[in-house]
């Protein structure tokens, strides 16, 4: 019986984190990983912590286009995507893009000395359960949230994206 339980655990771990950190494929969207376009004329609020503790809610950043971005220090996918999202970041913050990372499972330090690291400029916050079911994230991440400056969300990507992806869903939002 022992046996059997660490045969069934050797098979049952490496699926549990295939499902709980989605890698997509960041060239071309297949299946779950593609943006979902929306038309929702309301975005679900949330209350999260940065990495000083401070409360910040979604209200705050009414009329700017957004990207919320899901992701874990922890997650091999979301590594992967930084990069590219700083690109975008870099040049479309000046044309009023926010960038609001929301870290899940993870340590406010681990994620400022992470954030330093990488040279990760935008909004940091903690995700709470209350932010991740709001935006129904699920179970894995990365997961990236295209919020338009009238607060509708344009579109959605889960998994890893590149920088002519995130580009195009700028576009769209900006």
């Amino acid at each position: 019986m022992r046996k059997i339980f660490n045969a069934v655990m050797i098979l049952l771990i490496p699926v549990l984190f295939i499902v709980s950190c989605s890698s997509g494929d960041s060239d071309t969207p297949q299946g779950n990983t593609s943006a979902r376009q929306t038309s929702s004329s309301t975005r679900p609020a949330f209350i999260a912590n940065d990495l000083e503790g401070n409360i910040h809610t979604l209200d705050q950043y009414a009329g700017k286009a957004l990207i919320l971005n899901f992701w874990g220090t922890w997650c091999p996918p979301c590594r992967r995507e930084l990069p590219d999202l700083k690109k975008i970041y870099a040049e479309y913050a000046p044309r009023g893009l926010e960038i609001i990372g929301l870290a899940i499972n993870d340590h406010p330090d681990k994620v400022r000395s992470f954030a330093k690291q990488l040279g990760l400029d935008w909004v940091m916050l903690i995700a709470n359960r209350e932010s991740v079911a709001a935006y129904r994230i699920g179970t894995g991440v990365p997961v990236s949230i295209f919020i338009d400056r009238n607060g509708n969300e344009v579109g959605r990507a889960i998994g890893a994206r590149n920088y002519e992806f995130f580009k195009a869903q700028v576009e769209k939002i900006i």
